[in-house]
């Protein structure tokens, strides 16, 4: 019995030993999205914390691989870095993630010269798996709070829901410490509204505002509410806001005003504003005056809309806690705002609307909501284990229908014909000849044989029907608006090779993002068993998201997103209006000529363009008539058009927001000069492989022919 007591206690050690050797000396947490939300196939920032109990030091490289499509598997590096011992590495990524995604994978590899040795690695599925954590879809709104996020509204998702077309969807409201906030501007894109509450500036880095600026200038909209802390110096984002604030002072707001606010207008609150003024060339902006003082104004920047708030409503009295949701109801949908010109269109925008509880949103159809100005319908997304995806993704569709065309897959008719050859070779003609010549047991000798010959077959086979240069198509649309900093290009490249293999592309910018898109259905399944496939790798760091390879298969095409913003235009333009006259000349600064486009003084009337030569000047001078261009441009691609034009591009991904934007601007007396090049070169390649492309770019101009709008309330 003592001899067995001690062989016990021996395999006991030896047992704690082995597992104490083989704990591993790091822990890393992972976060995703905006309080763990996010929407499938867009991007969404990543927070990955790294601890550790090493000994020695030594270069690490992350990578975090994700699902991002039925097709596509994201694999993000990150550059080495020293790990020391005891020290907390922190790194923000952005990536995408798929519906259908049981979730991704981390690793942390050691850099040994050119090796790579694997010494962490761990699947994130919990939180990931559809059906067990919500996901955000077209009809959602989702609020990013930075800062203090005083008076109620972070409750405000409780008493409010969101109307988008002819649907409801819900309002979620998610904090991130100034720490968190996204390095880079796609952090940012999963958002409906940020909200800088008050936040304390100087923990802010300056990576950090130039993301939230960049965000903004393309699309995002952002809500500043002052405080005890107010902005100081000079940062990209209060560069982009279109207003000054003037010096504190302590102000009455009256009754009539507390009412429009939705708040209780028994008496007047006092509350310590700082007065808003229009910055000097800031165009198309509202505002809440009382006294001639600004109270909250709201204007465009960019393809954005920015709200700015002069004082804290955490200053009110306690007499207004009860209608704190209408308050930031009413403030946040000026900031939404947005003109639609044909009813349920792509155009429209997400609107908020207060309920007395979100909790009672209509599950059924045509159910009126308590507090609702309006019917809302939930969509099919709100059942279990079913996402219907945006409408920017319907129309990926039909920009790779022509990135598709003239650019075949291989028929499966091959495939179909060599299985059916090969089946009659193994069977009756293998047969018939073996027993003809008396020698059946050789069967095994020639089904090998048959086999080889037909796998040697097909795989040159194939290359020699699919044989051929190598061809890249691609649509740009290039958007800036006049005298602004805000220029913004989104690519869609289709990549097709005549063998099977990993390529490296050449020429890439910097600050250029780059992920994978493939066709997609308009309702996603929980229940489906797609898998990404294809593994893109790509490195992350100095604000872009480089590919090293892209993985071409001989069966298909590879296709490509690209966002990133320009310096400038590759054209600039000056329009003015003489009575009925329109004068309009473009200045062409591009290597390529222009075809041809139109300009837009209003969304039904303008002038078409002819061309322009590449370094060119040309003066274009017509009559006004009634071009109903843009209207049924929208009509045509609300009902899901079933040809492609160059014109679908200014709807999908990476573009419709800035398409938006354009038709408030064209609502408020803006024109818009549109124009499509001639073979425009492109700025990217595939390294060491010759290839034939075919470009369509399109460019777009906001310009201002008029003097400027100025709306007070």
């Amino acid at each position: 019995m003592y001899k067995i007591l001690v062989c016990i206690i021996i395999c006991l050690a030896f047992t704690s030993a082995v597992l104490a050797e083989d704990e591993s000396p790091f822990n890393i947490d992972l976060y995703y999205g905006w309080g763990g939300y996010y929407r499938p196939m867009e991007w969404t920032p990543v927070e990955i914390t790294v601890y550790n109990s090493l000994k020695n030091a030594f270069n690490g490289e992350l990578t975090l691989s994700s699902q991002q499509d039925g097709l596509n598997t994201l694999n993000i590096m990150v550059p080495e870095f020293d790990l020391t011992p005891e020290l907390t590495i922190y790194q923000p990524l952005v990536t995408k993630i798929a519906y259908t995604s049981q979730g991704c994978n981390l690793k942390l590899d050691q850099v040994i010269g050119k090796r790579r040795k694997t010494v962490w690695s761990q699947p994130y599925e919990s939180k990931l798996t559809p059906g067990k954590f919500p996901v955000l879809n077209e009809y959602d709104i989702l609020i990013g709070i930075v800062g203090a996020g005083k008076f109620g509204l972070l409750s405000l998702g409780k008493q409010s829901v969101s109307y988008f077309k002819a649907a409801s969807g819900s309002v979620q409201v998610e904090t991130k410490q100034a720490a968190m906030v996204p390095w880079d501007w796609t952090g940012f894109v999963s958002l409906d509204l940020l909200v800088l509450y008050d936040p304390d500036w100087i923990q802010l880095q300056e990576s950090q505002l130039k993301a939230i600026a960049e965000w903004v200038s393309n699309g995002g909209r952002l809500l500043l509410v002052l405080g005890s802390n107010p902005p100081m110096g000079n940062n990209p984002v209060i560069n982009l806001i279109p207003f000054d604030f003037m010096d504190a002072k302590q102000v009455d707001i009256s009754r009539e005003q507390l009412y429009k606010w939705n708040l209780t207008g028994s008496d007047s609150e006092t509350v310590t504003l700082k007065p808003l003024v229009p910055k000097s060339g800031a165009k198309f902006y509202e505002g809440v005056y009382q006294d001639n003082q600004c109270l909250f104004a709201v204007g465009n920047s960019g393809f954005g809309r920015i709200g700015v708030l002069g004082f804290d409503p955490y200053d009110f009295s306690a007499l207004q806690g009860a209608n704190q949701s209408r308050f930031w109801v009413n403030i946040i949908q000026a900031v939404l705002k947005a003109e639609v010109s044909v009813e349920n269109t792509i155009i429209a925008q997400r609107r908020i609307e207060f309920v007395q509880d979100s909790s009672a949103a209509p599950v059924g159809t045509n159910v009126p909501v308590t507090g609702g100005s309006r019917p809302l319908v939930r969509s099919r997304s709100g059942y279990p284990g079913y996402y219907e995806i945006g409408s920017a993704y319907s129309l990926n569709n039909k920009v790779m229908e022509f990135l598709y065309s003239e650019i075949k897959p291989l028929s499966v008719w091959f495939v179909i014909l060599l299985l059916g050859a090969l089946a009659i070779l193994l069977g009756p003609f293998d047969y018939k000849f073996l027993k003809h010549i008396d020698r059946l047991p050789l069967t095994w000798l020639t089904c090998s044989f048959w086999i080889i010959l037909f796998t040697v077959g097909a795989y040159y086979g194939v290359q020699y029907i699919r044989g051929g240069k190598m061809q890249l198509k691609v649509v740009s649309v290039l958007d800036g608006i006049q005298d602004e900093d805000a220029a913004w290009a989104t690519h869609y490249s289709g990549l097709f090779a005549s063998r099977s293999d990993s390529y490296e592309l050449d020429g890439l910018q910097p600050n250029q993002w780059w992920s994978g898109i493939a066709p997609t259905q308009d309702t996603l399944s929980a229940f489906s068993n797609e898998i990404g496939s294809r593994r893109i790798y790509c490195v992350q760091e100095d604000g872009g998201n480089l590919p090293e390879s892209l993985p071409v298969n001989i069966w298909d095409i590879q296709c490509m997103l690209t966002e990133s913003p320009l310096e400038k235009l590759p054209f600039s333009a000056e329009v003015r209006q003489n009575g009925d006259d329109v004068i309009i000349t473009i200045k062409n600064e591009s290597d390529a000529a222009i075809m041809g486009g139109y300009v837009l003084m209003d969304k039904n009337h303008g002038i078409y363009l002819s061309s322009v030569p590449a370094h060119g000047t040309q003066e274009f001078r017509q009559r006004n008539q009634p071009l109903p261009y843009w209207d049924n441009l929208i009509r045509q691609y609300s009902q899901a058009a079933n040809n492609f034009r160059n014109e679908a591009a200014f709807f999908a991904q990476g573009t419709l927001q800035r398409t938006q934007a354009i038709n408030n601007y064209l609502s408020k007396g803006a024109s818009l000069v549109c124009v499509t090049y001639d073979k425009a070169p492109i700025s990217f390649g595939v390294k060491d492989h010759t290839f034939s492309y075919e470009h369509v770019q399109l460019a777009r101009l906001v310009v201002f022919p008029n003097s400027e709008g100025i709306e007070n309330d």
